[in-house]
């Protein structure tokens, strides 16, 4: 079954009278339980097609799905973050682990905005701590961490909801080799489990790995070859929309 469908996706970014397109006319299908790559360039439209997964943005105009149900642009914001935390999980780049917290209080953060109890908030955090390997650092805040670590944290927290979907941004971009293949063979784990998992990546080590890969260029979906032939002269899309403001002032 098709687990997240986009449909003739647009994302127009305005200054003034000024628009300019970061995503233009995306239509993708992941399925359920498949492992996808997103690559591209700085500027090619990557964030902007996370956040529009991940339900933090709305598109300009196309249809967003997920499991067959419509994502509607009019929804509320309220129903959006209810949806986001029921239905995606989310690993980032730069941990977003909360200093003044330990890790068990890290992991159990997402059920704040759920029906959980606190008693079973807690018995589920320990138990996803011990998964990643974690257990005997329930107690330790993020200073007292390795960047590996965090990154388990991290990962656990974004299955605390038990979401269908994991959207990592970037998982392994700030750990040594050795740490960022442990944090992969995690995820490569997690897929083999059930969970659908979206990685945004530059690194062509880290998509090989996946069961196939989406390449953005300029905000499209392209054919691979032509992503590595013009990946050197793109020109991200905020910049274009700074020189088209500039230009006009």
């Amino acid at each position: 079954m098709t687990q997240l469908r986009l449909d003739h996706v647009t994302k127009i970014y305005s200054a003034g009278t000024v628009q300019v397109a970061a995503i233009q006319d995306v239509s993708l299908d992941i399925e359920e339980e498949e492992m996808v790559a997103i690559m591209g360039p700085s500027g090619s439209g990557k964030s902007t097609l996370m956040n529009i997964i991940g339900l933090l943005d709305r598109p300009t105009t196309g249809r967003l799905q997920i499991k067959g149900e419509d994502i509607n642009l009019s929804m509320s914001d309220r129903k959006l973050a209810r949806l986001r935390s029921e239905k995606i999980g989310f690993v980032f780049q730069s941990f977003n682990l909360l200093s003044h917290m330990n890790s068990l209080q890290n992991v159990m953060m997402p059920t704040t905005y759920s029906d959980v109890s606190r008693g079973e908030a807690k018995d589920r955090a320990q138990e996803l701590l011990r998964l990643v390997g974690l257990e005997n650092r329930a107690d330790h805040k993020p200073t007292e961490l390795s960047g590996g670590e965090k990154q388990r944290v991290a990962i656990a927290r974004a299955l605390i909801n038990n979401p269908e979907i994991i959207l990592a941004d970037e998982p392994t971009g700030n750990l040594d080799t050795q740490t960022g293949q442990e944090v992969l063979d995690l995820l490569h784990s997690l897929n083999e489990e059930g969970k659908t998992i979206i990685i945004i990546t530059h690194d062509q080590f880290v998509a090989d790995s996946c069961s196939r890969s989406v390449h953005l260029l300029d905000g499209k979906i392209v054919e691979p070859g032509e992503y590595v032939h013009s990946k050197a002269n793109t020109e991200p899309w905020w910049q274009k929309l700074l020189k088209i403001v500039a230009a006009s002032v």
